[in-house]
Parts: structure tokens; sequence; C-alpha cells
């Protein structure tokens, strides 16, 4: 099956939301670009970090849900450790100066989206979960790029 034949499977509000939650991203990516929103846009990479936080841990509780829906006694200790990881690492991030804190959450959001599909693949996650991971990690991702080629352009 093809990834947009993988895509259609995701369930529609499951979608909708994904791409509701990339809106922040979106803004700080392509905002910091735009002169026109004057002051506002140098607020915007702190905003961005701050959310890709938030994100960060949330995809650390799907991983922990996950882990206790599925009973997975022999996997639980793995999963369990990689469910908190993510928070730990975003508090790290958070501290960071701009470039580094962009390059943390990058790899983060790059290495859980990467566990994740194999866990889709694995029987642990739904399968739809891959191909929604794949889209929101790589929007996402771009938008932290280019938040990060900005920080260091400036």
């Amino acid at each position: 099956m093809g990834f947009r034949q993988r895509l259609k499977t995701v369930p529609s509000m499951a979608l909708a939301l994904g791409l509701l939650g990339l809106t922040p991203f979106i803004i700080g990516g392509v905002g910091i670009w735009l002169s026109i929103l004057g002051d506002l846009r140098f607020a915007l990479p702190l905003i961005t970090i701050a959310y890709a936080c938030l994100i960060a841990s949330f995809l650390g509780g799907v991983r922990w849900g996950a882990a206790m829906q599925n009973n997975m006694a022999e996997k639980l200790p793995r999963h369990l450790v990689m469910a908190i990881v993510p928070t730990l690492l975003a508090l790290v991030a958070f501290m960071l100066p701009l470039p580094q804190a962009f390059t943390l959450l990058i790899v983060l959001f790059v290495a859980q989206a990467v566990l994740d599909i194999n866990s889709t693949r694995e029987g642990d996650m739904a399968a739809w979960y891959a191909p929604l991971r794949l889209v929101l990690t790589s929007v996402a991702g771009l938008a932290m790029t280019s938040l990060l080629f900005h920080s260091l352009t400036r």
C-alpha cells in the first residue's frame, strides 16, 4: 500500500487535529521571515520552542499510553523509559540557546517519529499512526529548520 493510501487510513479527527496542531510551527517557521509582523516575529522562536517542548512531552505520553494499553510486559520498561526521555530532553532544549534548542528538538522529533513508526510495524501502535507521524514530523521539522536557519543567519 502506498503512502497516500496509508494516509487515508488515518481517522479524520486525528488528521484534522494533527494538522491543526501544526499551526504554531507553521506560524513560527514562516512568520520569522515576515518583517510585516514587526516585533512579534522576534517572539516567534521562543513561542515555537515552548510549543515544541509541549508536543515532545505529548509524544512521550502517547508512547506511555500505548505501553499501558497494549499490556506489553516484556517491552514495558523500554517503552516507559522512551516515554519520559522526550520530556526530559525537551526541558533541556528549553534552556539552550536558540540554535542548539532547535537542533535538539529536530533530532528529538525525528528520533521519536522513527520509534513510533517502528512501533506501528511491530503492532504496538495503530497502523494509521505511522503515516500521520510522518506528515506531522516532516512539517514541524521543516518549520523548526527554518527557525534554526534564521537564528544562525541573523
